[in-house]
């Protein structure tokens, strides 16, 4: 369902269709679909931003710490590395071991945000490279989005056991 402003009228929530039938310019119902279809992607993007960082605040900065002290253990501070030694004997690891499933976590937090990003840009671009008056634009633009959706949905089923099934 697009809105166009055209002459003065405003046809809110109309299909393309029937915009044309109206006599509305294919530039005009064009330039609605990209904008509505930037505003989707927009959303889905958060949505995934949502579904990656669904832990508490308090939760994620941990993961954050958890990460750095693991990328360089070496450099952390022996109080911090006794609190870890902690967590890895509650949960039958050692440091080495817990290092490398925080090192791991890590990774998979850090490629998945990153590939939200990338998608959301590559998709706005693809949909913005669409001619306003081009025929068909609305199959191109389902086709920018539908090409997102299908990338992220891959990288989330990749990405969720190790995310998500961690504390």
């Amino acid at each position: 369902m697009l809105t166009v402003t055209h002459n003065g009228k405003v046809y809110a929530n109309w299909e393309a269709a029937d915009l044309i039938r109206a006599d509305v310019p294919q530039a005009a119902i064009g330039a609605a679909a990209k904008a509505a279809a930037e505003g989707e992607i927009t959303r889905l993007a958060n949505g995934w931003r949502a579904e990656v960082a669904s832990a508490s605040p308090g939760k994620l900065m941990e993961w954050l710490f958890k990460g750095q002290i693991a990328a360089d253990p070496a450099s952390a501070d022996p109080a911090e590395l006794a609190l870890l030694d902690r967590e890895a004997a509650a949960r039958g690891l050692d440091r080495a071991a817990l290092l490398a499933e925080i090192t791991a976590k890590a990774a998979a937090y850090r490629r998945i945000a990153l590939l939200i990003g990338a998608l959301e840009a590559e998709t706005k671009a693809a949909i913005a490279a669409v001619p306003d008056g081009a025929a068909d634009i609305e199959t191109q633009v389902n086709t920018a989005l539908g090409t997102a959706k299908a990338q992220a949905e891959a990288a989330f089923a990749e990405a969720a056991a190790l995310i998500n099934g961690g504390s």
